[in-house]
C-alpha cells in the first residue's frame, strides 16, 4: 500500500503556487486544505467548529490554533481513503506546526515535506503589478503594499523553514521559469522524497526484525550474554554517578578554599593598610619598616603565622560559616602578632643608634650655659693669682 502524500506548500505571492497547487492535485491524486476553504465549508455545513469560527470572525479576531486543528481533524476523519493532503496557507507558525504533527501523528500519518517556491523580490513585485492590470486587484496594483506582503511572508515562514529543516523535511524549488518547467522540478523532488521515506521505512523495519527475534533456541542461547551486557551496562552507570558525586564534592571543595583564600587575601590587605598608618607614627629606620610589613603581609596571605606555612582549618559545618571564622581568626592573630613584631622592631633600632655611636667615636658632652662659664673661668684665674 502506498504511503499518504502530505505535504505543505509554500511560496510568497506571485511565486505561482495556485497553478502548482492544482497541477499537483491532479497528479497524485490529493486533497486541497486550506484555512480558508475549510471556514467556508464548517460555517456552510452550520458546524459547531463552523458557528464557533464564525462568531471570532464577526468580532474581526483571528480564529484560533486550536479550531482550525479542529476543523483539520474533522476534515481527515472525513477522508479515510485519501492519498494524501496539500497544505495550503497552513501552518503559518512554529506552534501550528508543531500541532498539526501531533494531530497527523495520532492519525498514524505525517508530514512528508515542505515545499517552498523561491522567487527574488524583484521578480515577485513585477509579476504582482502585471496581474495587477489584469485582475483590477487594489493590493496586486500598489508597489508599495506588495512589497510588504512579500516582507510579512518572509518574516513569518523563516521559523517554519528552520522547524522543516531540522527535520530534515525541508526542500526549496526554484521558481522562476515556465510552469511546465516549476512542474518538472516539483514532481521530481517527490520522487526522491518518496524514495528516502521508503528507504527510512525500511530500515525501520529492519531494526525491529532485529529486536523481535522469535525463534526460541536463539533466544535461549542468548540469555546469558544478553544478561551478563546488562550487568556490565548497569556496573558502567553506577560507576559514572559515582564518579559525578566525586567530582561534585571536589568542586564544593575547591571552591570553599577558593572563598577562604580570597577572605584571607582581603584580611591582609586591611591588616597591611592598618599596619603601616600605625608605624608611619613611629620613629623606625625605614628597612625596619619595609621588612616588617612585607613580613606581616606574607603571613596573612600564607594563612597566618610568622612560618609561612598555611594555617589549618577545621572544615565548615554549614555553608559560607567556617570561610568566615577562619578569616576572623586569622586576622586577630595577625594583629597580635603586629604589635610583638613592633615592639620587636624598637629594640633593634636602640640597638642600631648604639652601635651607630660607637663606630664614629664621637663623644657627646654636656652643654653649659654661658653665665656659668664665666664665673667659673674667674675663679680658676683667682686661684692661679
Amino acid at each position: 500500500m502506498e504511503k499518504m502524500l502530505n505535504l505543505v506548500l509554500f511560496g510568497p505571492p506571485g511565486a505561482g503556487k495556485g497553478t502548482q497547487s492544482q497541477n499537483l492535485i491532479e497528479k497524485y491524486g490529493l486533497i486541497h486544505l486550506s484555512p480558508g476553504d475549510l471556514f467556508r465549508s464548517e460555517i456552510a455545513n452550520g458546524t459547531d467548529l463552523g458557528r464557533k469560527a464564525k462568531e471570532v470572525m464577526d468580532r474581526g479576531e483571528l480564529v484560533s490554533d486550536e479550531i482550525v486543528i479542529g476543523m483539520i481533524e474533522s476534515k481527515l476523519d472525513g477522508n479515510p481513503k485519501a492519498k494524501g493532503y496539500i497544505f495550503d496557507g497552513f501552518p503559518r507558525t512554529t506552534a501550528q506546526a508543531i500541532a498539526l504533527d501531533d494531530l497527523l501523528q495520532k492519525k498514524g500519518s505525517g508530514i512528508s515535506a515542505m515545499l517552498a517556491l523561491e522567487v527574488d523580490d524583484e521578480e515577485l513585485v513585477k509579476r504582482l503589478l502585471l496581474r495587477g492590470k489584469d485582475s483590477g486587484r487594489p493590493d496586486d496594483r500598489d508597489e508599495s503594499i506588495i512589497r510588504r506582503r512579500i516582507e510579512e511572508y518572509n518574516n513569518k515562514t523563516l521559523p517554519l523553514k528552520k522547524y522543516y529543516s531540522e527535520q530534515g523535511k525541508f526542500h526549496s524549488i526554484n521558481g522562476i521559469g515556465n510552469i511546465d518547467e516549476i512542474f518538472k522540478l516539483l514532481t521530481e523532488r517527490i520522487v526522491f522524497i518518496r524514495a528516502e521515506n521508503e528507504l527510512t521505512e525500511l530500515e525501520s523495519d529492519i531494526e525491529h526484525l532485529d529486536l523481535t527475534i522469535s525463534d526460541y533456541e536463539e533466544a535461549r542461547d542468548a540469555e546469558p550474554e544478553l544478561l551478563l551486557e546488562i550487568d556490565a551496562i548497569k556496573r558502567a552507570e553506577a560507576e559514572e554517578e559515582e564518579e559525578r558525586r566525586q567530582m561534585s564534592r571536589q568542586q564544593r571543595k575547591q571552591k570553599k578554599d577558593t572563598l577562604a583564600s580570597d577572605l584571607l587575601k582581603v584580611a591582609g590587605k586591611a591588616v597591611g593598610k592598618a599596619i603601616r598608618e600605625k608605624i608611619s607614627k613611629d620613629v623606625i629606620i625605614p628597612a625596619v619598616k619595609d621588612a616588617l610589613v612585607k613580613q606581616l603581609v606574607n603571613a596573612v596571605v600564607s594563612g597566618g603565622g610568622s612560618s609561612g606555612k598555611p594555617a589549618a582549618r577545621k572544615p565548615a559545618k554549614k555553608k559560607g560559616r567556617g570561610t568566615t571564622k577562619t578569616a576572623k581568626k586569622t586576622v586577630k592573630k595577625t594583629a597580635k602578632s603586629a604589635k610583638k613584631a613592633k615592639s620587636a622592631a624598637k629594640r633593634p633600632a636602640a640597638k642600631a643608634a648604639k652601635k651607630a655611636k660607637g663606630k664614629t667615636g664621637i663623644r657627646r658632652t654636656k652643654t653649659v650655659p654661658a653665665k656659668k662659664r664665666t664665673a667659673v673661668s674667674a675663679k680658676k684665674k683667682k686661684a692661679r693669682k
